[in-house]
């Protein structure tokens, strides 16, 4: 979850600055970064529905797997449907709308069965589920993305790469903030 994490923090706002510096001005001013930028959210959903559903199936009876893989069958039905209409109205975004979707179903699924699994526990949270210092990561996100908006001037790109300062400005938060 860590590292999903990571990728929702920095991700979305160096994106552009990758894509530009790798792929160049062709793939930075279209649909590229901002694909990246929600892949890099994704990341995130799939870590969390990993660790909720293998703790689900390391745990769950033979009935409440079977209660697990009829809801996988629902999930997917709905994915399916999201895919289509997100698709057709956002390309790209829009798979990953919907994938990210799919897995946030699945995420509040498993959520409910640890929460009624540990009903009894006073000693669980999730909150604790979550690795230390993730309030940190998030807030850097925050500041990276203002960062972003402030610094970068995606029209002057290249004059600003090699001026180095406002981009420097832009990329040490990446490393300040944690």
């Amino acid at each position: 979850m860590l590292i999903g994490l990571i990728f929702i923090a920095f991700g979305p706002s160096y994106s552009y600055s990758l894509i530009r510096l790798l792929c160049g001005q062709k793939w930075s001013d279209g649909e590229a970064p901002t694909v990246l930028r929600y892949y890099c959210i994704y990341i995130f959903f799939l870590a969390m529905n990993g660790t909720s559903e293998a703790f689900l199936h390391a745990v769950a009876d033979e009935n409440q797997l079977k209660r697990s893989n009829d809801m996988l069958l629902v999930f997917s039905s709905i994915y399916v449907v999201l895919n289509i209409m997100l698709i057709k109205s956002t390309g790209a975004v829009g798979l990953l709308m919907a994938n990210s979707l799919n897995m946030l179903l699945r995420i509040i699924y498993s959520a409910t069965f640890i929460k009624k699994y540990f009903q009894d526990s006073s000693s669980f949270s999730f909150h604790e589920c979550f690795p230390s210092g993730s309030t940190v990561l998030l807030l850097s996100g925050l500041a990276t993305l203002t960062s972003e908006k402030i610094f970068l001037d995606k029209e002057n790109f290249w004059p600003l790469f090699f001026c180095w300062v406002d981009l420097l400005l832009h990329i040490s938060l990446c490393h300040l903030c944690p």
